[in-house]
């Protein structure tokens, strides 16, 4: 169980460090590639799901404080016949965790669901005309999408993953209003938002602990919003894109936050007014500043760094650099409450009375001392 703990902790740590470079990744590119994120996004998943290591890894020692984590982790209690170390409670701690955040999340997005399914199918001929106009500039089939409408949301939404579903609520827009609004929502289909926000719900459920992630699926929202903006208004000109933002106001004054719809869906008046007024600028400032080369080419070179950081977490593992012990003569060690488990191919750790004490290469210098595979533990 030591090696593997520690080996969980290097991919909990680079999962960490890949988490934060594509936070700060956000910050710096509004507008970019959603399959840049889907890729870096399958890279994390990839080095959590596989945390073993391969023929040239190789390990780093750490002499300071994480040998007395080590120690900490080891610690161990006996109950009845059963042994449990800090890190069995841990990963234990860990599991149930991602088991409850998993149910909590599929029972929220079954919820959600089963709300959809008793909204009647939009019958207003002015959003079913807009809605044909967008998917025909699109060259999308009308069979791929659903379009419901309630009397019970303030704000347009869509949710589902294969068969998008477009929540309409009943709002007082003009025709070209309605193109803007349901612009905004086919464009989160059309950039893979669907898709790309329930494999970050994926990464919180399984980084439930780690705040680091809450903050990034907070930041991952804005973004999708943000860029669904700037695709909705990629083929409007620069008096439409005023009236688009005057549509993004009006839609949102007349919001009422729901926190079921609004945590589970894409929708279009999105979050605060802080956030709304970044929108705002973003859509103006799009205006006259198209996509450099140079932020392309920074883009590629963010992928190269996920690619690198991935690559450098299977290279390297790290470990407590314990002091072995060479002799058995250094202190006196019982032989009774005294065990060994094998942590290697010649690597042994000691106990004493159920507590770590160090490590040492050859079992010949401790005869008396039985040794133990981690799953033949007494």
């Amino acid at each position: 169980m030591g090696g593997y703990v520690r080996l969980l902790i290097t991919v909990s740590i680079c999962c960490c460090v890949m988490g934060f470079l594509m936070w700060l990744f956000l910050k710096c590119y509004k507008k970019a590639s959603i399959w840049i994120l889907l890729l870096c996004t399958g890279l994390l998943l990839v080095r959590f799901l596989y945390p073993y290591e391969f023929s040239f890894t190789h390990t780093i020692g750490v002499t300071i404080g994480y040998p007395t984590i080590n120690r900490l982790l080891n610690q161990s209690a006996t109950f009845g016949k059963l042994r449990f170390s800090i890190a069995h409670i841990i990963i234990g701690i860990w599991i149930i965790g991602i088991i409850v955040s998993a149910v909590h999340l599929l029972y929220h997005y079954y919820r959600l669901h089963m709300i959809i399914r008793r909204f009647p199918a939009a019958q207003d001929p002015v959003v079913l005309s807009q809605f044909d106009r967008i998917l025909e500039e699109r060259h999308f089939a009308r069979s791929r999408f659903r379009i419901r409408e309630s009397r019970a949301l303030s704000s347009p939404f869509v949710t589902g993953l294969l068969h998008p579903v477009i929540v309409v609520p009943t709002l007082t827009l003009s025709q070209q209003e309605w193109y803007y609004v349901l612009s905004h929502e086919t464009a989160h289909y059309l950039h893979g938002d669907t898709i790309y926000i329930w494999l970050i719900e994926l990464l919180r459920v399984v980084f439930w602990w780690n705040p680091l992630f809450y903050l990034f699926h907070r930041k991952i929202g804005i973004y999708i919003e943000e860029s669904a903006d700037l695709l909705a208004t990629e083929l409007l000109d620069d008096m439409e894109k005023m009236e688009y933002l005057e549509c993004l106001v009006k839609v949102a004054k007349q919001s009422i936050h729901n926190p079921l719809l609004s945590s589970s869906g894409l929708s279009f008046d999105g979050y605060t007014n802080s956030e709304l007024t970044r929108r705002y600028r973003n859509v103006m400032e799009s205006i006259d500043a198209p996509q450099t080369s140079r932020r392309k080419r920074g883009q590629y070179g963010f992928v190269a760094m996920m690619l690198l950081v991935t690559f450098l977490s299977y290279a390297v593992v790290i470990e407590p650099d314990s002091k072995p012990i060479d002799e058995p003569t250094a202190f006196s060690i019982p032989t009774e409450g005294s065990y060994a488990i094998q942590a290697g191919d010649s690597l042994y750790e000691l106990y004493i009375d159920n507590t770590y004490i160090g490590t040492f290469e050859d079992p010949a210098t401790l005869p008396d001392i039985p040794i133990y595979e981690k799953e033949d533990l007494p």
